[in-house]
């Protein structure tokens, strides 16, 4: 599966490998600043399998994978379903980046061997959560932070974008927000599951469980999913129009204002629920 994307005045397409059975799907490359973003799904995957993702690129014949890159995408334990991202600083590998460049995302399955019991262990973390009191602030600084950061993002888009249109300056701190929450949004993600088997297993109430895996799919699918990537996508024709690489821009300029303005509308509608259920949820945790 083969998509092109006009970045710094080349051409960049992605490419999956097959991984057996599996597959990767949905490849949507973006080009945010200074950054690219390679969006990607893994499908008709087993429920005990993680994989060890890579990114490799042309420019060295695919010798070495790229080591400026981050995101839930990437790495030795990238979990299986949607909305993958791998995010490479550019010039953090490279002095320059023109020219025509084909990109490989490469996979290798590897087995999840997982065992619950009493104590559950964080990711990346030697302290064991053992009670709902060490477990409740993991749960609510996170879940705080992502909202927060998904709020500043939405300001960021609704403030900058004329500015952004015109300004290479404006158009790099709408890329700093944008790496701030993505920084969010994969802590998120990444610990979802982690953090509602500590609500099923400390908190005891399938209730209390189910709302929250709720709000999870609330925040992860609705909010990320239906919005928040709507409007990322939009920055790929904001970069071509700061490069002028777009046929009457001043047309171009007025249709994209126009809507991301409505995006941001209900970005903004749908972040109100959110911290309105996180709110309630939140506060039932922390008194129960």
């Amino acid at each position: 599966m083969k998509t092109t994307l006009s970045v710094f005045a080349c051409i960049m397409a992605c490419i999956n490998h097959a991984i057996y059975a599996q597959r990767i799907t949905s490849i949507i490359p973006q080009a945010v600043g200074t950054k690219i973003l390679v969006h990607y799904n893994i499908e008709d995957f087993k429920d005990d399998q993680v994989f060890e993702v890579a990114l490799y690129c042309s420019k060295d014949q695919y010798a070495q994978a790229l080591q400026h890159v981050s995101g839930n995408g990437i790495g030795n334990a990238v979990t299986p379903g949607a909305d993958r991202v791998i995010i490479w600083d550019v010039l953090k590998d490279v002095d320059t980046f023109v020219g025509e460049y084909i990109f490989e995302v490469r996979a290798l399955i590897k087995s999840k061997v997982s065992e619950m019991n009493s104590t559950i262990v964080m990711t990346n973390r030697s302290v064991a959560i053992t009670s709902k009191d060490e477990a409740y602030p993991e749960i609510s600084n996170t879940v705080t932070d992502y909202i927060n950061e998904a709020k500043d993002l939405k300001d960021a888009f609704q403030f900058l974008i004329p500015q952004a249109l015109e300004s290479r300056q404006a158009l790099a701190k709408l890329s700093d927000a944008m790496e701030q929450y993505n920084r969010a949004f994969e802590k998120l993600n990444k610990e979802r599951l982690t953090y509602e088997k500590y609500v099923s297993m400390f908190w005891k109430r399938d209730v209390m469980t189910l709302e929250f895996k709720n709000l999870m799919d609330y925040a992860l699918g609705e909010t990320h999913s239906v919005n928040i990537l709507t409007l990322n996508q939009k920055v790929t024709t904001i970069n071509d129009i700061v490069n002028n690489r777009v046929k009457r821009p001043g047309e171009v300029k007025r249709e994209l204002t126009k809507d991301i303005g409505e995006e941001v509308i209900r970005l903004d509608k749908r972040l109100q629920e959110l911290e309105r259920r996180a709110n309630r949820i939140l506060y039932d945790l922390s008194q129960d």
